[in-house]
């Protein structure tokens, strides 16, 4: 009997010493913030911290009594300046966890660093170039958001089918980010029956867009309507010139991409944003319990209604919050800790946008909503007109995402805009039977 009792006595001894380690180990839960906070981004580092911050609120800063404590950093929109914070808040700050960052280039730069350090974990915060989770997708590199062209593709396809629009000119800043959005709405149009989009790209931080807008009204016989592919400052200035040069006039429509009619540019649009149509992954008229919970939190916090570059840092705090559930808070096992964030599913009740889960690549399968600017109660607000759902990163091509990436990567230029181009350079990839199916079917099947 005592020499049981010494056995239990060693055994209780022992467990509560691996538990003083563990708790010594974890005086504090470390996670890194990194995207743009000052210069033309600030919108998209602001909002994902805003959305982070107001989520840590929701667990009180801390994972079960382990206090959290957040190391911030500014990449000023400059892929060299994050690469260095980047080291900062892995070698200084030691975190278990970045979020972030908010651009696209910014983001494929990152994917780049997250496979040279394997051992901490990034949830990309707002970036959207598809190759962060698919041509060069790494293990520790999870994106609780969206990709550029993941978004786009039922856009124009509704474009095209419901909307009836067989030439469209697309107008939009010359980075990786809108060469996405730009692939994904061509693949979208001309698959459905659109016949050609034409490209015209400008400076990322250029205002001036009276050579545009002149060439714009001299195309305007030719095409239906214009897609601005832009966001930010851009979007305002764009919108006011549209108007000066009587753009209004002679197109019946001007579309937007996914960051136009977002909550921050609406109140700089103002009535001028009414009627336009876009595409995301969240709209922010979206009535369910979650998503109102979610922006009376925000309204309270910060004195203004959220938009979906929010939705992103508050939802990659649950994603993280269900991961160091699902392993008793062992953020400093960074094997343990990045698999089980690959694993996490969000339900309707958990997200504002809606149920999403993560693909083998570590990108959300999540409903995609074709919303509308509409005015109700005297506030601008997006509604959905359309949901399709459960759409993945390779949206129609969810069965051939092995094809699908061997075509080359998206750029400025590609996919071609021209109908006859562009189902010659898909035959290659897709082959004969898909581009028969598509005529055959004249478009996609829902």
């Amino acid at each position: 009997m005592k020499r049981k009792g010494w056995l239990v006595t060693i055994t209780v001894l022992l467990f509560m010493g691996v538990m003083a380690g563990n708790a010594a180990a974890l005086e504090e839960i470390r996670i890194g913030t990194i995207g743009p906070i000052t210069g033309w981004a600030t919108i998209f580092g602001q909002g994902v911290l805003n959305g982070v911050k107001l989520a840590l609120d929701e667990y009180n800063n801390e994972f079960n009594g382990v206090p959290i404590k957040v190391f911030s950093e500014d990449t000023k929109a400059d892929v060299e300046v994050m690469r260095t914070k980047l080291d900062s808040l892995k070698n200084r700050d030691k975190v278990h966890l970045i979020i972030g960052p908010s651009l696209g280039h910014e983001g494929m730069a990152a994917v780049d660093w997250g496979a040279r350090n394997p051992e901490v974990p990034i949830l990309i915060g707002y970036s959207a170039p598809e190759d962060i989770t698919m041509r060069k997708a790494t293990e520790s590199v999870i994106r609780p958001g969206w990709t550029g062209a993941q978004v786009i593709f039922n856009f124009g396809q509704y474009c095209a089918k419901e909307l009836g629009y067989k030439k469209i000119i697309m107008v939009g800043q010359d980075y990786s980010y809108p060469w996405d959005q730009a692939a994904g709405f061509i693949r979208g149009f001309l698959e459905n029956g659109g016949e050609k989009v034409e490209r015209i790209w400008h400076p990322v931080e250029a205002v001036d867009f009276s050579s545009i807008m002149a060439k714009l009204m001299g195309m305007s016989k030719e095409y239906d309507a214009v897609l601005n592919n832009s966001g930010g400052a851009q979007v305002v200035a764009f919108f006011k010139q549209w108007k000066q040069f009587g753009l209004d006039k002679v197109y019946p429509q001007i579309l937007g991409q996914a960051n136009v009619p977002i909550v921050s540019m609406l109140s700089e649009l103002g009535d001028s944003a009414l009627g336009v149509y876009s595409s995301l992954h969240y709209y922010d008229g979206n009535p369910s319990e979650a998503n109102q919970k979610f922006r009376e939190s925000f309204n309270k916090k910060y004195g203004h209604y959220p938009d979906v570059i929010a939705v992103q840092g508050y939802d990659a705090v649950h994603v993280a919050f269900k991961a160091m559930k699902a392993i008793d808070g062992q953020v400093d096992d960074p094997k343990k800790f990045i698999a089980a964030l690959r694993q996490v599913k969000m339900s309707a009740d958990e997200s504002p946008r809606g149920p999403f889960y993560f693909d083998k690549y570590a990108n959300p399968v999540q409903n995609i909503y074709i919303k509308k600017v509409v005015k109700e109660d005297g506030r601008l607000m997006n509604i959905a007109v359309k949901t399709y759902e459960n759409v993945s990163q390779f949206g129609p091509y969810a069965d051939m995402a092995d094809k699908y990436m061997a075509a080359p990567a998206t750029t400025r230029d590609y996919p071609p805009g021209d109908k006859e181009a562009y189902f010659k350079e898909i035959e290659k990839y897709f082959g004969k039977d898909y581009v028969e199916k598509l005529n055959k079917n004249n478009g996609w099947v829902d």
